[in-house]
């Protein structure tokens, strides 16, 4: 019997692509570490795990940036946030 899973992972708003992949990529091996050792400790080894789809999107952003002493000013710049989702199917063990 086959279980398929989809794990969709997303990063914090980050000030460059880089930064945002890095991070997505981070969590999706923490994630898909995870589901592993769930199914392997249910009895199922893992089958196959396909990526689905994945982006990297600008995000308007205000940040707020002080002015001398006392004063600050917002300035508009950009993050980046990436995403992507993966399929995961797993498959009972034969034995």
């Amino acid at each position: 019997m086959s279980h398929v899973e989809t794990v969709y992972v997303v990063s914090d708003p980050q000030p460059t692509v880089e930064d945002s992949v890095r991070q997505l990529a981070q969590r999706l091996d923490k994630n898909l570490k995870d589901l592993v050792t769930v199914f392997h400790e249910a009895g199922d080894q893992l089958w196959t795990a396909e990526p689905a789809s994945h982006t990297v999107t600008p995000v308007p952003f205000t940040e707020r940036r002080p002015i001398g002493v006392i004063g600050h000013e917002n300035v508009q710049v950009t993050r980046y946030v990436a995403s992507a989702l993966v399929m995961v199917s797993f498959q009972r063990r034969i034995d």
